[in-house]
Parts: C-alpha cells; sequence; structure tokens
C-alpha cells in the first residue's frame, strides 16, 4: 500500500466564529484529495465538535493547533488545545436526555472511526478524530502551512 500522505498544519485563536472556517478549509482540502460523501461528513461533525470544546474548555488565549492527515485508507486529524486539561474523560454514554450538556465526547466517538483523548490537568488536551475510507484517496505528497484569523 502507497504511504504517500498529504498534511494540512492549521493555527487559530480560541474564537468560536472560526470553528466553520476550520470545517470548510479541511472539507476543501478532503475534497482536493478526492474524499467526499458520508465520510467527509461525519468526519468534518466529529472535527467540528473537537475544535468546539477545545474552544469552550481550554480557557486558555493560547492559538489551538490542528493537524490533519490524510492517507490512502484514513483522514484523521488532532486537535490540540494548551489549556486547563482534566484528569481522566467524562463517561463514554450518552449524558440523561433533559441535560444541558455533555453530548461532546459520544458524538464524536460515534462519528469516528479513530477517536482518541490524551490530557492532563494543566497541560492541554489533544482530541484525535479520523475515519477510515472505504474507497482510496489520492494523497499526494502535500504539505500546507495556514494560519487562519490571526
Amino acid at each position: 500500500m502507497a504511504t504517500s500522505e498529504a498534511v494540512l498544519h492549521l493555527e487559530i485563536p480560541p474564537h468560536p466564529h472560526l470553528s466553520r472556517l476550520v470545517r470548510e478549509r479541511i472539507g476543501a482540502f478532503a475534497a482536493e484529495q478526492g474524499v467526499g460523501g458520508d465520510e467527509l461528513s461525519d468526519f468534518l461533525t466529529a472535527l467540528g465538535e473537537a475544535i468546539a470544546n477545545a474552544i469552550e474548555h481550554a480557557r486558555s488565549d493560547a492559538p489551538i493547533r490542528i493537524e490533519c492527515r490524510l492517507s490512502t485508507d484514513s483522514i484523521q486529524a488532532v486537535v490540540e488545545d494548551s489549556g486547563v486539561g482534566f484528569a481522566r474523560p467524562p463517561e463514554s454514554g450518552l449524558p440523561e436526555p433533559t441535560a444541558e450538556r455533555g453530548r461532546g465526547l459520544p458524538l464524536m466517538r460515534s462519528c469516528s472511526d479513530i477517536f482518541a483523548v490524551n490530557s492532563a490537568p494543566g497541560r492541554g488536551t489533544a482530541v484525535k478524530v479520523g475515519r477510515f475510507l472505504r474507497r482510496p484517496a489520492t494523497a499526494s505528497q502535500h504539505r500546507a502551512k495556514r494560519r487562519i484569523g490571526a
């Protein structure tokens, strides 16, 4: 199997309106590589939730870093903040139906084939989301760096 990989690095300040711009940019990046449909839609849903969580829960003005990797068999992203972090992720099940919050991690998990959370108090949080591709993408050796909303 080919090991070529397309990589996109983004860095944004923690402003809610930038989440949409990141999803659009990564959606265009994936489409350029031949990824679309439900795979991309589910991936972007999980990614959007990871970005929203970083913006809301990091409690930091430090930039949020996003790295998206597209290989011949998967699309993955890591969303990393330098915020307050937490000791362990909340329970994986859905909250009570009347709860106002707590659906983010279960939503990311359900939209992802690849999902991991790495966090520690005072050290920030990194969330990895990804989907296996049903058909190989046409990932070429491509590296891009962008800064959005600076």
